[in-house]
């Protein structure tokens, strides 16, 4: 048996967990229902997986799980979350060291503030003596093999899609007239500051252009109060939480550009994916999918929190629609070669072969 761990197994990694498990059927999943952030959840579809409990400490910034520590013992080779603040974490590593036995590394090359942090003492060692480390993107895969030279080292650029799901609808372009938001509706995601500059683009596009946002949580009824009191309803539509391919893809394909007011995540490749540019805050914490991004290409920028800068954004891709529908097939493809659910699971694949 060789195990994955996590601290929750979300929607968005379904498709890889049915891939890896597909293709190595001594595949087991370690996973809790609940992410350290309590709006992220298990996708209870998620094949092959063993429930454990997850005990969260001090606001959920601390975690420990119940895990199925025969099994941990045994496995012929674990990859752990790479995460200091699951204290379960320590145990695993710890236990499959003392017995030599192969224990592999998940997460970002650093912690959250850099190379030159605190923690990065404590990371290195774990670094140093795992057997294997696999990092969120290409960029923090070369930096690692600088620090870690004898290790292997790989990258899983986080993926939603299998390389054939990933193309764009070609529509006529008069049906190409809405903007579009795609993930969870939170308060560091900055939703209603895409409302409002919407709001004031409206009268600068066409009367049928619509901002789409589909996901859900806890500011959703924050966004519903403010659509109403300010008569936009019939402009700016919330579709609640959409996680079919096809639904997707269509409200995608009737879009110029999909749009992140706050930090980038997993929906840029979603975007991208379907042949759909991003525009994107230019100056937020964004996460490692922001490797993605190339300026021009496949997206733009709006100054971090200018709502006449992503007026003006806005705007601009509504008059340069036209080019950048001509362009939604070179996208795709670029995507798809580097953010495929195949791609991504390649070294999970490596280690457990």
């Amino acid at each position: 048996m060789n195990l994955i761990i996590q601290t929750c197994v979300p929607s968005y990694r379904l498709n890889v967990f049915k891939h890896i498990t597909n293709q190595n059927k001594t595949v087991k999943i370690v996973s809790g229902d609940e992410f350290y952030s309590s709006t992220i959840k298990s996708d209870k579809m998620t094949p092959n997986v063993l429930w454990v409990k997850n005990y969260f400490f001090f606001r959920r910034k601390f975690l420990y799980q119940k895990l199925p520590w025969k099994k941990i013992i045994d496995a012929k080779s674990v990859v752990i979350e790479f995460n200091l603040r699951n204290i379960s974490f320590y145990i695993v590593f710890f236990t499959r060291i003392i017995l030599q036995k192969e224990v592999f590394l998940w997460g970002h090359a650093w912690s959250r503030s850099g190379k030159n942090s605190k923690a990065e003492f404590l990371r290195f060692l774990f670094k140093k003596f795992c057997d294997g480390y696999i990092a969120y993107t290409e960029q923090q895969k070369k930096e690692l093999e600088k620090q870690l030279p004898k290790k292997n080292v790989y990258s899983a650029s986080n993926s939603i899609y299998f390389r054939d799901e990933m193309s764009p609808i070609h529509l006529e372009n008069d049906k190409i007239t809405n903007f579009i938001y795609v993930g969870r509706l939170v308060k560091e995601k900055k939703i209603l500051f895409l409302i409002e500059a919407f709001k004031k683009a409206i009268s600068f596009l066409p009367f049928d252009s619509k901002l789409i946002i589909v996901g859900s949580g806890d500011e959703l009824e924050k966004i519903k109060n403010y659509l109403s009191r300010n008569k936009l309803t019939n402009r700016v539509v919330l579709l609640g939480h959409i996680s079919n391919i096809d639904k997707l893809k269509k409200l995608y394909s009737e879009s110029i550009a999909s749009v992140s007011p706050g930090y980038v995540g997993l929906s840029i490749t979603q975007s991208l994916g379907f042949g759909v540019p991003m525009i994107i805050s230019k100056s937020e914490p964004h996460s490692p999918e922001l490797e993605a991004a190339q300026l021009g290409f496949n997206s733009d920028y709006f100054e971090t929190d200018n709502i006449d800068s992503m007026v003006d954004v806005l705007v601009q891709f509504n008059k340069e629609k036209e080019k950048w529908i001509l362009k939604r097939n070179k996208i795709s493809l670029q995507c798809k070669s580097q953010y495929s659910v195949e791609k991504m699971a390649e070294p999970f694949l490596n280690f457990f072969n």
